[in-house]
């Protein structure tokens, strides 16, 4: 898995790019989400569109990007989820824990306006 990183005033914007599953990739995500949330970027949007696939790893951490985010005051928005990662999100029934966004913009836009 790839992850692009872009941060703009409190939000940082991963983009998960590849399956999301097994160590490395996770212990990465999270990497990245405490480093977001130790500099003052405490929401998180996760663009999903370029992650085909996840596993109860991916599934654990993006929940727990979610409780860290929370924590420092923050949320966590989704953008544009695989069919597959939405269909896993409602299977195991997290999908309703997250603003579910079409692009980008729209996620930047609920942010403002919460």
């Amino acid at each position: 898995m790839d992850l692009d990183i872009r941060h703009s005033g409190n939000i940082c914007t991963l983009k998960l790019k590849g399956p999301f599953k097994s160590v490395e990739p996770v212990r990465d995500f999270d990497g990245a989400v405490e480093a977001a949330m130790t500099s003052g970027h405490v929401n998180l949007i996760l663009d999903l569109e370029a992650m085909p696939y996840l596993d109860s790893s991916g599934i654990g951490a993006i929940v727990n990007a979610l409780r860290r985010s929370k924590q420092f005051g923050g949320d966590t928005k989704l953008v544009n989820p695989s069919p597959f990662a939405t269909k896993t999100f409602k299977m195991v029934g997290i999908l309703s824990l997250f603003g579910v966004f079409a692009t980008e913009a729209e996620a930047v836009a609920a942010f403002e306006n919460s």
